[in-house]
């Protein structure tokens, strides 16, 4: 056999050795193996993975300061004055039908007393003063022994110069309502009964003008 024959023939080993480990990478190992001992690759341990809990926040109850609520005041006596010639004006109109009938007031609306007159005579009373722009004069007269002749008659007037503000008539009994846009201003009243039994008036402001006006 000629040199270049046997050449040709090692190079062919080497290419079938070459692709046969390729194929088989295993032979590799053992051929490996016969010569040196493999020191083995150790399998990592996992490590654990860690549990992270989200906790809600607890809130925080903070109790309300309360509003503290301010009573009404009780109404207030208005009395009858010893000195009645001294006002500007001390008789009523002849007619007292000129200031017509009772005014409407809304019964939803809520009306908190703040004065009142009562009795079963005449006069005229002490000078007052109403805080509120917007309040109701609430008149009920009783008459049960003659009711067929009772008869009321209220004037409210200015102290200055006695100008009639409202006025009012009830024949017989009954109640009457006058509604009156005068506030922070010396007023009086007059006031004429027969064949009554008694009478109260009541002076009343809505909710709320007595909440926002009242005195502190």
């Amino acid at each position: 056999m000629e040199k270049g024959d046997i050449l040709t023939l090692a190079v062919g080993l080497v290419i079938v050795l070459v692709i046969a480990v390729l194929a088989n990478p295993q032979y590799l190992s053992t051929i490996r193996g016969t010569g040196e001992k493999l020191t083995p690759v150790p399998t990592p341990t996992p490590l654990p993975v860690p549990t992270v809990v989200y906790q809600t926040p607890t809130p925080t109850y903070v109790k309300p300061t309360p509003i503290p609520v301010i009573a009404d005041a009780p109404p207030y006596r208005i009395t009858y004055t010893d000195k009645p010639f001294l006002y500007p004006v001390f008789k009523l109109p002849e007619n007292m039908r000129i200031y017509g009938a009772s005014d409407i007031v809304s019964r939803k609306q809520e009306m908190v007393p703040f004065a009142f007159v009562d009795g079963k005579q005449g006069g005229l009373t002490q000078n007052f003063s109403v805080p509120y722009p917007l309040w109701v004069i609430n008149t009920t007269v009783t008459a049960n022994i003659n009711p067929q002749y009772g008869r009321f008659q209220m004037a409210l007037c200015y102290t200055e110069n006695g100008i009639i503000i409202e006025g009012e008539e009830i024949l017989n009994r009954g109640n009457s309502y006058r509604v009156v846009q005068v506030s922070n201003m010396d007023m009086y009243m007059i006031i004429s009964t027969a064949y009554i039994d008694s009478y109260h008036i009541s002076l009343e402001a809505p909710r709320e003008y007595y909440d926002m006006y009242r005195p502190k």
